[in-house]
């Protein structure tokens, strides 16, 4: 999801711990300094969800939405659901702001509607 998506429904409210937990835990582990970000991540708000059922949302700082253009990817992984489908979970940026974390099926069998547990990440060039 984006910010610029047509498919984002707009919203304005606090990330849940949940949505916390997992933008913190990606960004932890990612494979780039994401410091800035996790510092972000304190100010972050929830001001968009995916209108497709899917977890995704877009966030904005400190009132500043990331502006539209080039995401940049500060962390990929990947999970396995319940069910058994390969899921993808990506944090990423937009001109230097934290700007939302994207959800979706690799299988392409299924809509992530609820957050990947933290214990199934893993990273994407994990053995599956």
């Amino acid at each position: 999801m984006s910010t610029a998506s047509a498919r984002t429904v707009g919203t304005d409210r606090p990330l849940v711990d949940e949505e916390r937990a997992v933008l913190r835990w990606l960004l932890t582990h990612g494979t780039r300094d994401n410091a800035v970000y996790l510092r972000q991540l304190d100010a972050a708000r929830v001001v968009g969800h995916c209108g497709c059922g899917c977890a995704s949302v877009d966030v904005a700082v400190d009132g500043r939405r990331a502006p539209e253009g080039r995401m940049i990817v500060l962390a990929q992984f990947q999970w396995c659901t319940r069910e058994g489908h390969s899921c993808v979970a990506i944090v990423f940026e937009q001109g230097g702001l934290l700007a939302g974390l994207d959800l979706w099926s690799l299988d392409g069998r299924t809509v992530p509607s609820e957050l990947p547990p933290i214990d199934a990440l893993v990273p994407m060039d994990a053995p599956g």
